[in-house]
């Protein structure tokens, strides 16, 4: 044998083996990619949701210190408490009533267009099958708007320029598209019996965001102004941007998920698609109404109505908590060197502190509570935390004993990812977006609704009993209770249904292909279909050999 032959066969299997480790080395590399880029959704949604909860402070921070300076009134903000001695001045109380007023008409500039953007965003979604577009618009959104203010901010323009910032950011859908996209993805990447503690990680970082922006922006606005703050929003929504249109792989289309689930149905579809895209994309909206003698549209119309009634009490309380903590004496009682005389600092490290417990206690106790008891008695749970952490807060005249208060809320946002979780088991993957966008569109509603309703109990009852307005939304969670207990007779008598996710059915798992039928036979089918069929087209587990 030639001594190259010879060298080449003893070099032959030392470099099958190279080839073979880089083989599996790349497998694991590929595989860890794989496993990383579902979780660019929940990076792109904190780093969004980072921007957002600093905005929010920033936003009505800047507009109060505005309006405070034209009137000539010392700003009762960061670095300037010692100069606060009368909380009950006209000119001060005149320029807090015409904040309030401005910053309660962008809140409106904003949610107005929001409650429209998010339901197209969400026919459209579905209609494509293009669901990134409820994440990256929003995002866009979120950049045009911390632009406007850093553009005043450099400019000394007038802050009648604000309302087109938040114009544009209720146009792109704000959070609540961003929301709806992101519970849409949290969903559809993983197993279903997986879905409960996507969405609470979602929670997580939605809270933990809170968190630390409220901290962030109290004390960085105290040292060096609104300009890096708000530079920063910017920097974090760009963020979002890129990972959301950039790195976050599209859904599979609707229509393929449609003829994957059942050919049948997806022809009835395409036969009932007219040349009107208006009445084609808006069209399955009109389904969800029809709910008279539908088990399965009676559970997700009662899982909204509980989502919506908790979140108009937790919005409403959250909002009205900073006035009625602003105006408590024993706030005012101490001073020191970190967050200074006044409740403002304060408030926004309490605040901080409830939603970062609250978060933890949603993404690390939900996986383990569910292993002993069912999802209802967690949202008793939530309910029952909520209620009690409220009262607290009415009764308590102490500093130090308000604090309690923060373990006592520590469940409160357990309904939340649970509830989500209900809606989407009931429908289908390629109606999520539209759900999912009604289900927030509502809570958009709420945003700027609750704070108004809350806002006017408080203000009838501050001369009588200041905390009367926590009484009653103690009392206003009895209706999401009574909500939750007909879900759950609702539940019990329909048959348990289980969706697959797109990607887990295998060869064998998937639906059996029906062989085709003429037209005729098509039309027969349609006119003996039963009204009260359900809306999710979900393949059923087999048990024993028969179906469940």
């Amino acid at each position: 044998m030639p001594d190259a032959d010879l060298k080449d066969a003893m070099l032959g299997p030392r470099v099958r083996g190279q080839n073979t480790a880089t083989n599996k080395f790349l497998s694991k590399v590929y595989h860890f990619i794989d496993a990383v880029q579902t979780y660019f959704v929940e990076t792109a949604l904190f780093f969004f949701f980072l921007a957002r909860h600093m905005s929010l402070p920033l936003f009505q921070e800047y507009v109060e210190s505005e309006i405070y300076f034209q009137h000539g009134v010392p700003f009762p903000g960061f670095g300037l408490e010692t100069e606060v001695t009368n909380l009950s001045d006209p000119a001060r109380d005149e320029a807090h009533h015409e904040s309030i007023l401005v910053v309660l008409g962008l809140q409106i500039a904003e949610g107005l267009p929001a409650i429209v953007a998010v339901i197209i965003l969400g026919a459209v979604s579905d209609k494509t099958g293009r669901h990134k577009i409820l994440l990256w618009l929003p995002a866009l959104g979120s950049c045009l708007h911390s632009l406007i203010y850093i553009f005043i901010l450099y400019t000394k323009w007038s802050i009648d320029g604000l309302f087109l910032a938040a114009a544009f950011r209720g146009l792109s859908g704000s959070m609540t598209a961003f929301l709806a996209g992101a519970s849409f993805y949290a969903i559809n990447s993983v197993k279903p019996d997986q879905r409960l503690n996507r969405l609470a990680i979602q929670e997580l970082l939605n809270g933990g965001a809170y968190a630390v922006g409220n901290v962030m922006v109290g004390f960085w606005v105290k040292d060096v102004g609104f300009l890096k703050p708000f530079w920063f929003t910017l920097i974090c929504s760009l963020i979002s941007f890129l990972i959301s249109f950039f790195l976050v792989t599209e859904t599979k289309n609707s229509k393929s998920i449609r003829s994957q689930e059942n050919p049948r149905r997806s022809h009835r579809a395409q036969r009932q698609d007219t040349s009107n895209l208006i009445s084609d994309t808006f069209g399955p909206m009109v389904k969800y109404l029809k709910c008279m003698g539908n088990s399965t549209l009676a559970k997700i119309w009662l899982a909204i109505l509980v989502f919506q009634t908790y979140a108009f009490v937790h919005i409403g309380q959250i909002n009205t908590l900073v006035l009625y903590l602003s105006h408590q004496e024993y706030l005012f009682a101490e001073d020191n060197t970190i967050t200074g005389a006044g409740p403002w600092a304060k408030i926004g490290l309490f605040l901080a502190v409830i939603m970062a417990v609250a978060a933890i206690a949603t993404g690390l106790c939900i996986p383990i509570f569910q292993k002993f008891t069912s999802d209802t008695n967690i949202m008793i749970l939530g309910f029952v935390s909520k209620a009690l952490g409220t009262l607290w807060i009415a009764v308590v005249r102490n500093d130090t004993l308000l604090y309690f208060a923060i373990l006592l809320l520590a469940f409160e946002l357990f309904p939340f990812p649970i509830l989500r979780a209900k809606v989407a088991k009931n429908v289908n993957p390629a109606e999520q977006g539209t759900v999912f966008a009604m289900m927030h569109c509502g809570e958009s509603i709420t945003y700027f609704l609750a704070p108004f309703v809350f806002s006017a109990i408080y203000a009838s009852s501050l001369y009588f009993y200041s905390s009367f307005v926590f009484i009653v939304s103690t009392l206003l969670l009895i209706l999401p209770a009574v909500l939750l207990i007909a879900l759950r007779c609702v539940e019990a008598k329909s048959p348990a249904e289980y969706q697959h996710m797109d990607d887990t059915l295998s060869v064998d798992q998937a639906p059996p292909v029906e062989p085709p039928i003429n037209q005729t036979e098509l039309q027969e089918q349609e006119s003996i279909m039963s009204p009260t069929e359900p809306i999710s087209f979900i393949q059923l587990t087999q048990v024993n050999g028969s179906n469940v």
